[in-house]
């Protein structure tokens, strides 16, 4: 009895141990397999949180390419705009002293020998070529400002001095006229042809043998007949050599051009013709004494607008190529100056 109980009890207790060793291994493999999907779990979160600031980064990236890129873009936008209002300026003040280039240009030319000092006009043609120089270089705008006011400046100087060689040169030969019209009144000349209506025909004068080479008092022996025309009534006309010659030489390119010669109606005129001139068209006509025509370096074409007006072929044509022998149109009396004369055309050797 005792035998069989110490036998069921040791299966007992071998059943027990058995039961107790299986409930032991499930646990622990529970446990271990809990602790690997902890570890997978970790692994996972953590590689979720790898991905998640690996986003972060690049959204970062991004975030500061975009800045930059605007940043980028914002500063070409206001570079752009300084270089337009640059450019604007620049422009401006390019066209500005072109202007005022151009309005002291004429004067410049028209005051030519008529001004009692020339360094004024010298003055006024440094600045002239100190202008044309800047903007050809391109300096700076405070340099252009510069220049322009130079140019401004010496221009006024040679208006001044111009307009006060005018007064003293009208006032004498006002004087002279008189003195000239005294004479005139006491051993007057042959009287100048009248067209109908009575309004008296002025024609070149033929210059004489004792002439002292004044202004309307020019010799014979320094004058040459121009050979090959003559004006409407058939007055021969007359020019100091060097002109004559290059006329005729610009006559032969004109008539190769247009198949004429050029039509001529006045060239030299004597001191008594230019008083005669003065008396009738009054402030219109030169003083006498001063008119380039008295040298025998001027020549008025005939007085056809279809013709020779402004902006006609035959006009144009002779602005353009006649300073090539020496003859132009003076800015004075070019068209939008204050007397016009496309007539009108002077020799400068």
């Amino acid at each position: 009895m005792t035998l069989r109980w110490l036998a069921t009890a040791t299966r007992r207790r071998l059943a027990l141990a058995v039961a107790l060793v299986l409930v032991l291994g499930v646990a622990a493999a529970a446990f271990v397999e809990v602790r690997e999907q902890r570890a997978a779990a970790a692994a996972a979160a953590a590689a979720d949180t790898a991905r998640a600031l690996a986003r972060a980064d690049r959204a970062d990236d991004a975030a500061r390419a975009v800045a930059a890129a605007e940043s980028a873009t914002l500063a070409a936008e206001r570079s752009a705009h300084a270089r337009a209002v640059e450019v604007a300026a620049r422009a401006a003040a390019d066209a500005d002293l072109t202007a005022r280039i151009a309005a002291a240009e004429p004067v410049l030319a028209a005051s030519a020998d008529q001004v009692a000092d020339d360094a004024v006009r010298q003055a006024l043609a440094a600045a002239l070529d100190g202008a044309r120089a800047a903007l050809a270089a391109r300096v700076t705008l405070p340099a252009l400002a510069s220049a322009g006011a130079s140019v401004d400046g010496a221009r006024t100087t040679v208006e001044q001095a111009h307009a006060a060689w005018r007064t003293e040169t009208d006032a004498a030969a006002s004087a002279a006229e008189d003195a000239a019209a005294g004479d005139q009144a006491a051993a007057p000349g042959p009287a100048a042809p009248a067209a109908p209506g009575g309004a008296p025909v002025f024609v070149t004068s033929v210059p004489t043998a004792d002439g002292d080479g004044s202004n309307g008092h020019m010799p014979a022996s320094a004058m040459c007949l121009i050979p090959w025309g003559t004006d409407q009534i058939g007055s021969p006309q007359y020019l100091r050599c060097d002109a004559a010659a290059a006329l005729t030489r610009l006559n032969d390119a004109f008539r190769a051009q247009f198949g004429e010669p050029i039509a001529m109606d006045l060239t030299y005129r004597s001191y008594a013709d230019q008083v005669a001139i003065r008396a009738y068209y009054g402030a219109l006509a030169a003083r006498p004494g001063t008119s380039n025509h008295g040298l025998g370096l001027a020549l008025d074409l005939q007085e056809w607008p279809g013709v020779y007006g402004f902006g006609t072929p035959r006009y144009v044509w002779l602005v353009a190529n006649g300073p090539a022998f020496g003859w132009s149109a003076p800015a004075s009396v070019r068209e939008g100056a204050a007397y016009p004369e496309y007539w009108h055309f002077e020799f400068s050797p």
